[in-house]
């Protein structure tokens, strides 16, 4: 007797059980899975339309772009972008899919909000860095391949990234700066330079002589085909800029 309503109570356990996980599934199908079809699909869309932007920026660069260190740029910002854009979306979307699975964000964003500030303490000069060197890509101060002086380092910029600038010096040896420390930026290959060159004459010689004679050679240079099209103007001759007196060697 005990035996069959033992069974009994258990089947009927079993029954109910399967009957409330039937309901459960009916109400996610029903009403939980459309909710989250659609906020995978825009999610989805937000991100393919991210990437369609990004890659049509990327064509045009590659199109107009005159210089490597342009469309490096170029590339450095659309990353970024695309990046920041896809954390941004999953977020949201993440926003929107855990309360429909019965989650209670409240104590979640609390926990949140508490490591963001820990961390974002911890990862200041990080943050500098990044939001300095976003500035840098926006403004164009520089590009790779241009001659800079920055924190007083002077070189070949080899990379840049958002946290650091990597720069060859003369020498070959590599400095790494993060963005954060560029607050000048002394830019030698932008647009244009000049060259002052300072010729040492013997304490005899007639200026004027040597005047023209400077002028006609730096004058062949300047109408020379190899080299006519790296100058912007015609040299000028500036005169003699200080005499020294003779010395007699033993």
């Amino acid at each position: 007797m005990w035996t069959e309503l033992l069974f009994v109570g258990r089947r009927e356990f079993f029954v109910t059980l399967g009957d409330k996980y039937l309901l459960d599934l009916q109400d996610f199908l029903h009403d939980k899975l459309p909710k989250l079809i659609a906020v995978g699909l825009i999610a989805w869309l937000l991100m393919r339309v991210l990437s369609l932007i990004t890659d049509h920026v990327l064509r045009m660069a590659n199109r107009q772009s005159s210089t490597a260190g342009h469309l490096s740029q170029v590339k450095t910002l659309t990353s970024v972008i695309r990046a920041t854009g896809i954390v941004i979306i999953v977020f949201l979307a993440a926003l929107q899919v855990l309360p429909i699975l019965g989650l209670n964000l409240g104590p979640l964003l609390t926990s949140a909000g508490v490591a963001g500030v820990a961390i974002g303490l911890a990862a200041q000069n990080i943050v500098k860095d990044c939001f300095n060197g976003f500035l840098i890509l926006i403004e164009d101060q520089y590009n790779v391949g241009d001659v800079v002086t920055i924190a007083g380092v002077t070189g070949t910029v080899e990379a840049m990234t958002l946290r650091r600038t990597q720069i060859r010096g003369g020498d070959g040896t590599l400095y790494i700066v993060p963005n954060s420390q560029i607050t000048t930026v002394a830019n030698v290959t932008r647009d244009y330079t000049l060259a002052t060159i300072q010729v040492s004459v013997d304490f005899s010689a007639n200026p004027d002589e040597v005047m023209a004679l400077l002028k006609e050679v730096a004058m062949s240079v300047r109408t020379d085909p190899k080299y006519s099209g790296v100058y912007l103007a015609d040299p000028v001759l500036l005169g003699v800029c200080g005499l020294e007196p003779e010395y007699d060697l033993p």
